[in-house]
C-alpha cells in the first residue's frame, strides 16, 4: 500500500499524542508494521528507494567478455569500427551461449562506458606571458579554381588578440616564417609559445619531454621565447587558438573568398583580425584592442636582425640548368650548369604556386 503525505501526517500526529500503533493501524486500515515504520520519522513517504536487482545472467565471465570487447576497441583506435552494445550481445550469444536479453547487456555497457565529466580550471595569463599557435585547413577560390590552403593561427593569451596567415603548404619554412610574421605584427615577443606536437616543430618526444627541431630551437633562441608543447590529446591546453581556428573559418572565410592571389587573401585575413580588435570578450573589462595595447608593453622587444626561415641545401646544377629540391626541379641561371652550389629556398606564400625561388647564396 502506498502511504500518502496525509497518512504520514495522521500517523505522526496521533503517535505523538500517545495513541498506540495498533489503534492508528486500525483507523487507517493498514498494517501495524507499516505504522511502526513511519512513527519515529526515520522513513518518509516522499523518498522511495529505487528497486535494484543484479541480473543473474551477468556472470563474471560475461562481464569479463564485455570488458575485453571494449578494451579491444581502445587498442585498435578505430572510432568507426567499435563494438556496439548489440554487437557485443550477438557475440555473447554466438560465442558464450548467453541466454539473457539484449537490454541487460545494453544497460551494463552504458554503465561501464559512463565517464565522470572532466572539469577544468580556466587558465589565467599575465600580459606578455604566452602565445598559442595552431594550423587549420580551409578552402578558397584562387583565380577561379577551388584550392585547399592552410591557416596559421596565433593568439596572445592575455589580450586574446588574433592573427591569421594563409599558406600553400604546412611545412617547416612556412611555420618559421609565420612565427616571424606574428612577432612583427604584434610588435614584440611573448615569453612562451604554446604549440602541439607537430613534426614541423618537434624532433622527438612529446609534451614536457618534447625536443624542438634545430630550426625551431634556433628561432626560439633568436627571439628569446621558450617553446612549450602540449600533452597528447590535450587541446584544452591551447583552447584559445583552437577556438580561433574554427572562428576564422566560420567568420573570416564565409562565404568562401574568391581571390586572385595569396596576397589578396592575406590582406583580407589581416583586415578581419584587426576588425576583431574592437570586440569585447565576455568577462573582460576592455576590448581586445585595448588589452592588446597593454600587452604590447610587456612583450620582449624584437631583435634587430629578422630571422631568415629559408631552407638551405647544396645541389649540383643539371645540364638543363635546373636544381632538384624536394622531388621538384627548379630553373637557375645557365652559367651555373654542371656546378655544385649552395642554394636557399624561400616560402611560396605570395603568390600561391608550386614553384619555389632558388637563390644562389655562395660559391
Amino acid at each position: 500500500m502506498v502511504i500518502t503525505v496525509n497518512d504520514y501526517k495522521y500517523i505522526r500526529e496521533h503517535w505523538l499524542k500517545g495513541e498506540s500503533q495498533r489503534t492508528i493501524a486500525k483507523q487507517l486500515g493498514i498494517s501495524r508494521n507499516t505504522v511502526k515504520k513511519y512513527c519515529a520519522g526515520t522513513t518518509v513517504p516522499w523518498e522511495r528507494k529505487e528497486y535494484e536487482r543484479n541480473a543473474t545472467v551477468l556472470t563474471e565471465e560475461v562481464r569479463q567478455f564485455i570488458a575485453c570487447c571494449l578494451a579491444e576497441d581502445e587498442d585498435q583506435h578505430s572510432a568507426k569500427q567499435n563494438h556496439t552494445a548489440r554487437r557485443i550481445y550477438n557475440r555473447l550469444v554466438e560465442e558464450q551461449g548467453f541466454t539473457g536479453g539484449e537490454s541487460t547487456v545494453r544497460k551494463y555497457v552504458q554503465e561501464i562506458k559512463a565517464k565522470v565529466q572532466e572539469a577544468y580550471v580556466p587558465l589565467m595569463f599575465v600580459p606578455g606571458d604566452a602565445m598559442q599557435i595552431d594550423w587549420g585547413e580551409a578552402t578558397v577560390y584562387l583565380c577561379g579554381e577551388k584550392k585547399s590552403i592552410y591557416l596559421f593561427c596565433a593568439r596572445l593569451c592575455s589580450s586574446e588578440a588574433p592573427i591569421v596567415f594563409a599558406y600553400r603548404r604546412q611545412n617547416s619554412e612556412s611555420f618559421l616564417e609565420a612565427l616571424v610574421e606574428c612577432f612583427s605584427y604584434f610588435g614584440g615577443v611573448p615569453r612562451r609559445v604554446i604549440f602541439d606536437n607537430a613534426k614541423i616543430a618537434v624532433k622527438e618526444g612529446f609534451g614536457a619531454n618534447a625536443r624542438a627541431t634545430e630550426s625551431y630551437s634556433a628561432l626560439a633562441a633568436h627571439y628569446g621565447f621558450s617553446p612549450v608543447f602540449c600533452n597528447v590529446a590535450s587541446g584544452n591546453e591551447k583552447g584559445l587558438v583552437e577556438g580561433l581556428v574554427g572562428y576564422a573559418r566560420r567568420n573570416f572565410l564565409v562565404p568562401i573568398p574568391r581571390v586572385d592571389s595569396m596576397e589578396e587573401l592575406n590582406n583580407i585575413l589581416k583586415a578581419r583580425c584587426e576588425k576583431y580588435l574592437s570586440h569585447r570578450i565576455q568577462g573582460k573589462t576592455a576590448t581586445v584592442g585595448e588589452l592588446l595595447r597593454t600587452e604590447k608593453k610587456a612583450l620582449y622587444s624584437l631583435p634587430s636582425y629578422r630571422f631568415d626561415p629559408a631552407r638551405r641545401a647544396e645541389s649540383k646544377v643539371s645540364p638543363y640548368s635546373t636544381v632538384r629540391f624536394d622531388t621538384n626541379n627548379y630553373s637557375v641561371p645557365v652559367k651555373y650548369c654542371g656546378k655544385r652550389q649552395a642554394w636557399k629556398w624561400g616560402v611560396p606564400r605570395l603568390p600561391l604556386r608550386k614553384e619555389k625561388t632558388a637563390k644562389k647564396i655562395h660559391g
